[in-house]
């Protein structure tokens, strides 16, 4: 045997054993990076399991120009960019086309871990970064483009266990406006949660990543474009409820107010706990056809539209039971 051809051996060897172990490691790379304790997305067949009718409940809103948003929220607008006839490059086929102007917070939308900070005493301010338990601050975070840190291009599409929590049915509610709503600035307690599970027959699983979703009522406002009493002092969890919640698997928390949490206290406590600690909050879904049909549990499915430098994502979000 030639040292030519040996030589040539070997160095076909080192090739064969360099491909396989990049090829093992492309595979072995996970497909999304870490953001908050969003687990990996799959249907498992846990999941599956849920899905005992096929039924899907849509609990996005429209979003339109005249939907409600709060105050500190731009306006939504759709503007025509072109419209037919106005270019005839493609004639006889004419076009249209437009330029929608929104925040990422308008109608159905999961915040971002960068959405909301908290200012130091030596007056930074604060901000989770896509780690939890590890921050930024404000000023190193922000961009020309946006946020560089924890900002909506890094959700992964979303599907969980989905427990639906119809406080308004279990606490009852009262005429806050022409709409029966739970309590308005009433803040629900984990014995709330509890109870709520309880008369619903639905178990308890803290190893089971759930996206908790509490109906109060209040969408029925926002579906009435009636802005002035879809906002304020709205129904929600206290800290203490959220923290139930996450302690028993609640990895997204949601509900059909604007602002999420009890609001009573404008320095938003629970929104600041959950970026810090990685859990994700959706606001303003519909869960009124979910409630008509007494479903309270099943998988819920929820894909991000993916903008980098955002402090959050629109989403449509379902429920399949």
């Amino acid at each position: 045997m030639s040292k030519k051809f040996l030589k040539s051996l070997v160095v076909c060897s080192v090739a064969v054993v360099f491909v396989l172990s990049v090829a093992a490691v492309v595979q072995a790379a996970p497909q999304y990076q870490p953001y908050g304790k969003l687990p990996t997305p799959k249907m498992t067949p846990y999941l599956l399991s849920l899905m005992k009718t096929g039924n899907v409940y849509d609990m996005g809103v429209v979003r339109s120009h005249d939907m409600p948003l709060w105050g500190g929220h731009p306006p939504f607008r759709v503007l025509t960019y072109k419209y037919h006839g106005e270019d005839m490059a493609l004639k006889p086929a004419t076009f249209t086309n437009d330029l929608v102007i929104t925040c990422m917070h308008a109608g159905t939308h999961m915040d971002a871990l960068n959405h909301l900070g908290e200012l130091n005493p030596d007056g930074s301010i604060k901000i989770a970064t896509e780690i939890p338990g590890k921050f930024t601050t404000a000023a190193k975070a922000k961009e020309w483009w946006g946020m560089n840190t924890a900002d909506g291009s890094k959700f992964p599409p979303v599907i969980l266990r989905g427990v639906m929590l119809d406080m308004l049915k279990y606490k009852g509610g009262e005429d806050t406006g022409g709409e029966y709503t739970v309590k308005r600035g009433y803040g629900i307690t984990p014995e709330d949660i509890k109870g709520c599970m309880k008369a619903q027959g639905v178990e308890i699983k803290p190893d089971v990543p759930t996206a908790f979703l509490i109906r109060t009522g209040m969408i029925n406002y926002f579906l009435k474009k009636d802005g002035a009493k879809y906002g304020g002092d709205v129904a929600g969890p206290t800290l203490d409820a959220e923290k139930y919640m996450v302690s028993i698997g609640g990895i997204v928390t949601a509900s059909d107010t604007v602002s999420y949490e009890q609001m009573l206290v404008l320095d938003h406590p629970v929104h600041r706990w959950m970026m810090y600690n990685g859990i994700f909050m959706n606001e303003i879904l519909n869960l009124e056809g979910l409630a008509k049909d007494k479903v309270y549990e099943g998988v819920y499915i929820a894909l991000p539209t993916k903008m980098k430098g955002t402090t959050g994502t629109l989403i449509d979000p379902v429920f399949i039971n």
